[in-house]
């Protein structure tokens, strides 16, 4: 019963902290097997769980920030106009595109999926991780599995080299 419920811990900690799961594996005394094969499936139906709840999140964001100007007091919306006001000129005065601009803004174009994709099981959370990939990338159909495989792989390394830096592995 008691392994079952480290099975259990390392299942749903890996939903959010993917990145401290195996530590936390070692630490309680699964071994590399059973990490490795709740770990993933974990972190892949976190993944899953939280980029079709953000779609969720985009959707209420979108048709109730309309409604929304009715329920607050009007001294809060004549502030929110201000700063809007005060934030179009900042933008109208802000300087053009310089060479190094334009080299970045190429980059994210071309790289940017696959950075959130490579960046999310590790530095990034999954949560915001998968809400990116919703809200940037909503209509590329390959975003899921290179997702999943992502979330597989770093997984993978992260159990094995942790088990080896602590000289479990041998």
């Amino acid at each position: 019963m008691t392994y079952l419920l480290k099975i259990l811990n390392i299942l749903l900690l890996s939903t959010v902290k993917y990145f401290y799961t195996p530590i936390y594996a070692h630490m309680i005394g699964v071994d590399l097997l059973t990490t490795v094969l709740t770990m993933i499936p974990g972190g892949i139906a976190g993944f899953l769980i939280f980029y079709h709840f953000s779609n969720l999140l985009l959707l209420t964001n979108l048709h109730l920030k309309p409604r929304l100007k009715h329920a607050f007091p009007k001294i809060m919306i004549r502030w929110y106009q201000q700063f809007r006001a005060r934030r179009r000129i900042r933008r109208k005065n802000k300087s053009k595109f310089t060479r190094k601009n334009r080299f970045l803004v190429k980059m994210s174009h071309r790289y940017g999926m696959m950075t959130i994709i490579l960046l999310t099981p590790i530095l990034i959370s999954l949560i915001l991780g998968a809400f990116l990939l919703r809200k940037y990338y909503p209509n590329r159909k390959e975003a899921i599995p290179l997702m999943i495989v992502s979330i597989a792989l770093e997984g993978l390394l992260l159990c094995v080299g942790y088990w080896y830096f602590m000289g479990s592995l041998f």
